[in-house]
């Protein structure tokens, strides 16, 4: 069940409807219009240093930015800022896990013997 906030504050959602008498069909946030920049540069980067080819104009690239930030929209909002979501990503991807082997080797506190000979073995040979 969803609870909606009672402060008046969190009521208001932060959109830029367009110009006053043209508005936009949608309704997004400041966040989403930066989001969606991002990721379109990004889909571009990503398409430059593999080969492959953009056409122009970039529809396809268009329609995976929108996806995505659709996507990383809902995630994001008043209670969990973008900067809030990035950080627990990090978190997440960073955070040890159970069963994970070690990338270090700790020093025996005691020597080990390479050969292992029993005391009566050494005796007899000296």
């Amino acid at each position: 069940m969803r609870v909606t906030p009672d402060d008046e504050v969190y009521r208001v959602n932060t959109v830029w409807l367009g110009p006053s008498g043209l508005t936009f069909p949608w309704t997004a946030r400041y966040i989403a219009y930066a989001a969606w920049l991002v990721m379109f540069l990004l889909i571009l980067l990503v398409e430059a240093v593999t080969p492959l080819s953009v056409n122009i104009p970039p529809v396809w690239e268009i329609c995976l930015a929108t996806l995505a930030t659709y996507g990383l929209m809902g995630f994001i909002d008043h209670e969990r800022p973008a900067k809030a979501v990035w950080q627990t990503f990090v978190s997440d991807l960073t955070a040890p896990r159970a069963g994970r082997a070690h990338k270090y080797r700790l020093q025996p506190k005691v020597r080990v013997r390479d050969k292992r000979t029993s005391a009566r073995a050494r005796r007899a040979s000296s």
